[in-house]
């Protein structure tokens, strides 16, 4: 919970007593559609930055270190804020969605296998990239890019960690309105299928980040048309 304090919503912050955010300046407790709005915000700005680092280090403002570090900074606020953005409810901000915070980051910095081709990523394959000189600026930006939309994993691991809590057994892909990878009209075909088997956006597909596929979730048939049985 801390780490919230330290480096998620300027405007905020969360309460551990309560276990709800309230406003630094009022001390009064912020709706979690402020939350959410405010947690939106944060990313997109944090994107922004992320991608800005690439000039800076173009420009030597900036060392192979310092870009390193910063972009690790990051991508910990943005996946932060986008776990946020994925609460129903203030109450909903578990431990387990921290560890799903942790794992999402730790493949983000050094130990990412992308399933369809088996290449490693991460901050660090990025920076001996660099280091070696096969990555030019535009290449740069566009890797950064990709990493600060890395945050969607983290929303969708939410929703579905929030679904699986509320018995919401199944899921579905949507397909977004942006074209498509040969893989995502395929993961919306399969329909409606177990929340385990759920291939989240951005995972297993030529999009990557870029995904712009959404999910839906429901309790499984055989609950949802079961009929309590009446009292004699």
């Amino acid at each position: 919970m801390n780490s919230l304090k330290v480096d998620q919503l300027p405007e905020l912050y969360y309460d551990v007593r309560s276990r709800r955010w309230k406003y630094r300046d009022r001390k009064t407790f912020a709706s979690i559609e402020a939350v959410r709005t405010q947690a939106e915000r944060y990313a997109n700005e944090e994107k922004q930055a992320l991608v800005k680092l690439a000039s800076s280090y173009s420009e030597g403002k900036i060392d192979l270190e310092q870009l390193q570090r910063q972009a690790a900074q990051t991508i910990k606020h943005i996946h932060l804020a986008d776990m946020i953005r994925g609460l129903d409810k203030q109450s909903d901000l578990t431990p387990n969605k921290f560890l799903l915070v942790a794992r999402n980051l730790k493949q983000q910095y050094s130990s990412g296998k992308d399933p369809l081709t088996g290449e490693r990523f991460g901050l660090s394959y990025l920076a001996a990239d660099i280091a070696e000189g096969r990555v030019s600026s535009a290449q740069l930006t566009n890797r950064l890019r990709m990493f600060g939309e890395s945050g969607k994993v983290t929303f969708w691991g939410t929703k579905a960690a929030i679904a699986k809590d509320k018995g919401l057994g199944e899921a579905r892909r949507i397909l977004g309105k942006a074209e498509h990878c040969r893989h995502c009209p395929v993961y919306a075909a399969m329909g409606w299928v177990p929340l385990s088997e759920l291939i989240l956006p951005t995972q297993k597909c030529e999009c990557r980040t870029n995904c712009q596929c959404t999910v839906e979730f429901r309790a499984p048939r055989e609950d949802a048309c079961r009929v309590p049985l009446r009292d004699k």
